[in-house]
């Protein structure tokens, strides 16, 4: 094969740049001065499996940092089945990492892809270290030359006999105490406890660096927090890190280092706020660390942070298909739910079909989502709509977003490094669930109508939505009581916002009076008049609309007179002067509910018009639409609407909530104010 000139050049480049990278390798191999030599001799007569004389063995040093551990020495199977490794033994020091020096720490034999056996070597200081390993009957069987007592055999009896740990331990602790040999024994004899403090020297040994069990050690330890709360996660990486013997600052970054990422690559959900919770306070600031373990916490922390379970949702504002900008906002009041897709996203089309699925078939409340495409072709885009986003089910509210012309950074805001990426949000915009599919979406909403359902029977039982008996009847400063003790003892729970939006509802809509009486009170002293305890903005201007419709033209108060128009655009008084008693009726003509009371209030009409003088206002400003509305219904009794009063007529009474009826009595005094053309029959008799 022959070179060009370039390529000539490349190589010699190239080679001059391994010399360098070798005379680096070998400086720093020597930055610290050699305490001895090690000679390990494996005898592998009788072992078969695929070694055979030249087979190339490794001997390779763990390291927490790279799996497998580290090459620090081959030897070749000689004719007579040994292989032997030789070289320089240097004293521990986890500074500079030196994982490619014989140090204190586990080792391994391999070949043929596979470990043959593990041996440890514990002296901090360093010293001659002479094994024989041969293999016999099934079994490794150690033939130790070496000064410092027998440790390494103790090693390999406790990986062969599980059941004699704690035997074992207390030989080791007797025959080499303080060797790598003992901490690893009483660690599988007894795993660290939070509340013990006698084995955190252990976790503080900057041998346990250069060991795959030391990893372990804080692995196991862990783990039994990784379904805690994330406040108990954090105090248990701060167990760790505040143990005053872990001095040694490269140690520190490591378990630090352990910490973050055991939690940063945990598949339980809200395990990412304990790996930010460790990033920020023992690693960003850790001149220990490598740049490149800088670089890692640094990024994890960017596109994680913002969106921890519990945090608010970053905003996010994009523009839908017809170019108008919109924003995550609009979905606060219900569940919701931020879905991130591309239209070549192969994952995406598995992912997408199953959502929709949940989404058509769900009942339980309402949801907002989001749908974020997060590419650039708007044809893909319009199209993917078309094809998988088409259901109907009223309870499901969408919005389709996207960034076409890459101006916003939500991939950093929310870490979009790959999609589908889904969020739930609860009704507060706060996240509930991060990085979900639909199988675990399906269980968190499962679970919370469960909780909903709980909630709702829990108050049915409290304030049924009609009393038993006249003497289970509660007056209201009984109900404002019982309001007032439901609130202290939700109102340091996480969960304030959505029980006391959960009361308040289920009171309201009851159709009880007394209930929606209690209602009043509760929006009133726990909603209006506590602003600060309210994220969820949607549902406190419920309240206030709520609120001023009750109090405004409730009964027993006297209704004012407006000056309306009627068809013909001919100006009438709201309440005429006839001395009969009196019923308004507000609609609106796209209102499905007014559609559905409107025939009961014409029956009404041709029951008692003679008697009762009936009065249909339209809450709109569309003349034409008003016209043709009565026309097409036969309104037959007076109808008027607000033409160029119509602020006038929301101001003195409130149209936002239709249908609206109200009876008056002959003086003009509100008696009765509701929906209920039931209730107005009543009245009427």
């Amino acid at each position: 094969m022959t070179l060009n000139r370039t390529a000539s050049g490349l190589l010699s480049k190239g080679l001059i740049l391994a010399a360098l990278c070798l005379v680096i390798s070998c400086l720093t191999a020597f930055s610290q001065n050699p305490s001895g030599t090690y000679k390990v001799t494996v005898n592998l007569s009788g072992y078969g499996n695929g070694i055979v004389p030249g087979t190339r063995l490794y001997l390779k040093k763990a390291n927490w940092d790279t799996p497998g551990g580290t090459v620090i020495d081959s030897a070749s199977v000689n004719k007579k089945m040994k292989a032997v490794f030789a070289g320089l033994v240097f004293p521990s020091q986890i500074s500079g990492k030196h994982s490619s020096l014989f140090t204190a720490g586990q080792y391994y034999i391999t070949g043929e892809g596979k470990n043959l056996l593990c041996f440890l070597y514990s002296p901090m200081d360093g010293g001659d270290f002479k094994e024989t390993f041969s293999y016999q009957q099934n079994a490794w069987k150690n033939n130790s030359s070496k000064k410092r007592g027998r440790e390494n055999g103790i090693f390999l009896q406790a990986d062969n006999q599980p059941a004699a740990y704690n035997g074992l331990l207390l030989q080791a602790q007797k025959q080499v105490p303080g060797s790598l040999v003992e901490i690893y024994l009483k660690f599988l004899c007894k795993p660290l406890s939070a509340s013990d403090n006698s084995q955190l020297p252990d976790i503080a040994d900057e041998r346990l660096y250069y060991t795959d069990f030391g990893k372990k050690y804080i692995d196991v330890f862990l783990d039994k927090f990784k379904l805690s709360k994330e406040s108990i996660r954090n105090m248990a990486i701060d167990y760790l890190m505040e143990n005053r013997y872990l001095t040694d600052p490269e140690m520190r970054a490591a378990t630090a280092m352990e910490c973050f990422r055991r939690f940063s690559s945990s598949v339980v959900m809200g395990c990412e706020g304990s790996a930010v919770y460790a990033a920020e306070k023992y690693l960003l600031g850790d001149e220990s660390l490598t740049a490149s373990q800088k670089a890692e916490a640094a990024w994890y922390v960017t596109v994680n942070k913002g969106t921890l379970v519990g945090a608010k949702a970053p905003e996010l504002r994009l523009k839908d298909t017809s170019g108008m900008e919109r924003s995550i906002s609009e979905l606060m009041g219900d569940h919701s739910i931020i879905y991130f897709y591309s239209d070549d996203c192969n994952f995406c089309k598995e992912e997408t079909p199953r959502l929709v699925t949940l989404l058509d078939s769900w009942q339980e409340f309402p949801i907002n989502i989001a749908a974020v495409y997060t590419g650039t072709n708007k044809e893909g885009w319009e199209e993917y709509i078309r094809k998988h986003f088409s259901i109907d089910n009223p309870y499901i509210t969408w919005i389709h977003m996207a960034d076409l012309d890459r101006e916003s950074s939500f991939p950093v805001d929310y870490g979009v490094v790959s999609t589908p990426k889904m969020f739930l949000l609860d009704e507060s915009l706060r996240i509930a669930g991060r990085g979900i599919l639909t199988p675990t979406l399906t269980s968190m909403l499962k679970e919370q109508a469960e909780e909903d359902n709980k909630a709702y029977n829990y108050l049915s039982q409290i304030f049924p939505a009609e009393e038993l008996s006249p003497d289970s009847a509660l007056d209201l400063e009984v109900r404002k009581n019982v309001v007032d003790k439901i609130y202290e003892g939700v109102k340091t729970s996480a969960s304030f916002s959505r029980l006391m939006r959960q009361a308040f509802t289920y009171l309201f809509f009851s159709g009880y009076g007394p209930n929606t009486q209690t209602a009043l009170y509760l929006g009133q002293e726990y909603v209006l008049d506590m602003p600060d305890k309210w994220e969820d903005t949607v549902f406190v201007s419920s309240v206030e609309s709520i609120l001023k419709a009750a109090k405004m033209n409730a009964p027993g108060s006297l209704a004012e007179n407006i000056t309306l128009y009627d068809i013909a655009d001919n100006p009438s008084d709201l309440i005429p002067s006839d001395g009969k008693m009196k019923v308004l009726y507000f609609y609106r003509t796209g209102c499905e509910v007014c559609k559905e009371t409107l025939p009961e209030i014409r029956n009404a009409w041709k029951k008692y018009g003679k008697k009762v003088s009936f009065t249909g206002i339209f809450a709109g400003d569309n003349v034409k639409e008003f016209r043709k509305f009565v026309s097409a219904n036969n309104l037959e009794f007076r109808q008027l609407y607000a033409k160029d009063n119509l602020a006038e007529l929301g101001d003195k009474y409130y149209i936002e909530a239709v249908p609206l009826i109200l009876a008056l009595d002959r003086d003009g005094t509100v008696v009765f104010k509701g929906t209920s053309t039931e209730k107005l029959n009543d009245i009427l008799k």
